[in-house]
């Protein structure tokens, strides 16, 4: 009994002499990432984006009650790191980026020379936006005219009934949109007609001519139509965007 309990005592002793630890080093931290990004140009405190390094993305929600029209981003990367934009560089004409879609793209170059490019994204917390038909249905569009003859002064207008609109019309433009889809370049005039109902903008388009200077102007949007056609009326205001969905008749006399 004896002689099994030291044998058993040896093969244990035998076997916990055979374990080996490794201490394996964490990877080296990339010397190309962007560690902060910030918009400052902000009353009170900064509006923070969230950087995700394994998608390369920096996801920039902007509060809609601010109502940031510019953006000035201030951007901390690794250690001797470069990037291009640099920080507080101007993102210029918010609504317009928002309308497109365009890209904005930082490139990071660590002091190694590897290089790293994040892709801005940018959601806005923004009530939902809707607009009123100002045609009764497909095969009855409402009718407006404009007179194009040398020296005289035309205008035709129009009031867009809906919710989610903006006191600010710098975050809002109105355009047409033909039967194949596309926007005519140009967008139409604005104007609130109750600052304390923000529940109606007004839309107008005018031609002037000035007889003293004997200049006669015309807004692009009619220049981009022709004498008479069938378009949708789309609203946006700051990131939202609503088309309607009944036609307008627009003639040029």
């Amino acid at each position: 009994m004896r002689r099994s309990f030291q044998l058993l005592a040896a093969l244990l002793l035998a076997g916990s002499g055979c374990t080996k630890t490794e201490v394996v080093a964490p990877p080296a931290a990339a010397q190309n990432r962007i560690l902060e990004y910030k918009i400052v140009n902000v009353q009170g405190d900064p509006v923070y984006g969230a950087v995700n390094d394994a998608d390369s993305t920096i996801t920039l929600h902007l509060p809609f009650y601010k109502q940031l029209t510019i953006l000035e981003p201030e951007i901390r990367v690794s250690e001797g790191a470069t990037v291009k934009p640099a920080t507080g560089t101007l993102i210029e004409d918010v609504p317009e980026l928002l309308r497109s879609g365009r890209d904005i793209k930082y490139t990071v170059t660590g002091k190694d020379g590897a290089v790293k490019t994040y892709t801005l994204k940018l959601a806005v917390q923004q009530p939902a936006m809707v607009v009123q038909e100002l045609s009764t249905d497909a095969a009855t569009p409402a009718e407006f005219t404009i007179e194009m003859a040398p020296q005289v002064v035309s205008s035709f207008s129009f009031n867009i009934i809906g919710e989610g609109f903006s006191e600010n019309l710098d975050l809002m433009k109105v355009m047409l949109v033909d039967a194949a889809g596309k926007e005519i370049p140009g967008a139409l005039d604005l104007s609130i007609t109750n600052t304390n109902n923000l529940n109606s903008i007004g839309v107008f388009v005018s031609v002037y001519y000035d007889a003293a200077k004997q200049t006669y102007t015309i807004p692009d949007v009619l220049k981009n139509i022709p004498q008479t056609g069938l378009y949708k009326v789309r609203v946006y205001n700051y990131a939202k965007v609503a088309t309607m969905q009944f036609p307008i008749r627009i003639t040029k006399n």
